[in-house]
């Protein structure tokens, strides 16, 4: 075991000194970011659909090559443009406007399969070395440039000249990265040739000043999609591939229960509804998404009588929130033991017990449901809540620390790791942790680029 802990760290210290910049600073840099932004940024907080974007891109990256220096974290922003970048890190993160926008999985796979690549290659980092733009608030709000040009704007004073546009070459490189590694995966290459396809037919019609962020950062060319659809003329296309799967058209539906136009949204599904079970079970994830489980418990039970097994997990969300906690129990206990490593399933069994005052049970199955999703802050949050009820509140004011970090409420998880640090047993994992955090947290707040 030693000897493999060395061979990593060697590792990871040689691809640092190749890019002239430590990884760990390049992952601190990162999770800085993640943490400011998390307070700035419309993220997405539901589950079901963080836990969607980040199994694709799990799936993903457990294909890459050799030793990963970081962990990578998925984060969707609520942002109906198209957009999708890469922070030094392995933090990820793809506008509402892409998952919208994918026709199928393979064509989301594609962008986040591209995303991947930038980080596994460092471009962001080995770009900037080059402009000299390596400090913090310069790399951050050029990122933040990107997503929210007014936030980018103030957090250079007013002076934002750096953008983020990445070099012909890295963005070649991370075409041909991703499409590897989406292949690997499972997933069918042409999705990404597709998606880029149909930007660039778009892009050549826009005016100037109507061009979605995605194509300023990720220059779209004739050559580039030539090379692109060069990358995939010998891989054979999946004709399954082509056709949206239940899974990506259900986080479309929550996704749109969740905007603003809530009626407009009710009447498209329930106007499709009659058309198939799909539809049927589509329309009643919409009305649970949008607080109405009454409502959507009678639709989701007659689509899985229909054949819709696929709407297990909504259907035990809806029992549990019109009330019915002993048939919410009895559902999810049987979806945890068929699907041992669904993390929405856990989470919602953990609300369920909480809810029965059963805080120790809660505490068991919301600990693997942060194993399974460690991106879901409510997890964190709901875990907080478990342990403290169950009598441990020094476990509690370490995960309710660790939903407002994620959330990106530093000053309150920094008073929260404060007092678990005084709570949790001397020199334990959990007291060094909190201690760090809290630490770092501190430093955030006194030299905050974005949120301040």
């Amino acid at each position: 075991m030693k000897r493999r802990l060395l061979a990593v760290a060697l590792a990871l210290a040689l691809v640092g000194q190749a890019l002239g910049f430590p990884i760990t600073e390049e992952r601190k840099l990162g999770e800085r970011f993640s943490i400011e932004a998390a307070g700035s940024l419309p993220l997405i907080r539901e589950p079901v659909i963080v836990d969607y974007v980040t199994r694709i891109g799990q799936r993903i990256v457990d294909r890459l090559e050799g030793v990963q220096p970081f962990e990578y974290r998925f984060s969707v922003v609520r942002d109906g443009t198209l957009n999708a970048f890469a922070v030094p890190g392995g933090f990820v993160y793809v506008n509402t406007g892409i998952v919208l926008r994918a026709a199928n999985e393979s064509e989301l796979a594609g962008v986040l399969g591209h995303e991947i690549g930038h980080a596994h290659a460092h471009h962001i980092v080995r770009q900037q070395e080059k402009t000299q733009l390596l400090s913090y608030a310069a790399i951050a709000a050029m990122l933040l440039s990107v997503i929210q040009p007014a936030i980018g704007a103030a957090a250079m004073g007013g002076n934002a000249t750096a953008q983020l546009k990445y070099q012909r070459g890295f963005e070649q490189e991370a075409d041909y990265l991703g499409i590897r590694y989406m292949r690997a995966a499972g997933f069918d290459p042409h999705g990404m040739v597709s998606f880029m396809k149909r930007l660039w037919d778009e892009q050549r019609t826009m005016p100037v000043d109507q061009i979605p962020p995605y194509m300023l950062s990720h220059p779209l060319t004739d050559e580039r999609i030539t090379n692109l659809e060069a990358a995939v003329r010998n891989v054979p296309v999946d004709p399954g591939a082509a056709a949206p799967s239940f899974g990506l058209e259900r986080v479309q539906a929550v996704i749109r229960a969740l905007g603003d136009d809530r009626d407009a949204v009710v009447s498209r599904y329930e106007k499709a509804s009659t058309s198939s079970a799909r539809a049927l079970a589509l329309y009643g994830t919409v009305l649970l998404y949008q607080g109405d489980a009454a409502r959507a418990l009678p639709i989701l039970e007659k689509a899985k009588a229909a054949g819709m097994a696929e709407v297990a997990d909504d259907l035990a969300a809806a029992r549990l929130r019109s009330g019915d906690v002993d048939g919410a129990l009895t559902a999810l206990r049987g979806r945890v033991e068929a699907d041992p490593g669904d993390a929405v399933a856990h989470a919602l069994l953990g609300q369920a017990l909480s809810t029965k005052k059963d805080y120790r049970a809660a505490v068991r199955e919301l600990e693997r449901a942060r194993e399974l999703g460690p991106e879901l802050d409510q997890v964190e949050y709901d875990l907080g809540q478990a342990y403290g009820r169950s009598g441990d509140p020094a476990h509690g004011f370490f995960h309710l620390a660790r939903a407002l970090e994620m959330r990106g409420e530093v000053e309150q998880a920094r008073a929260q790791y404060e007092k678990a640090e005084k709570q949790l047993p001397p020199n334990s994992p959990e007291q060094a942790t909190a201690k760090e955090r809290a630490e770092a947290l501190g430093e955030i707040a006194h030299r905050r680029i974005i949120g301040g």
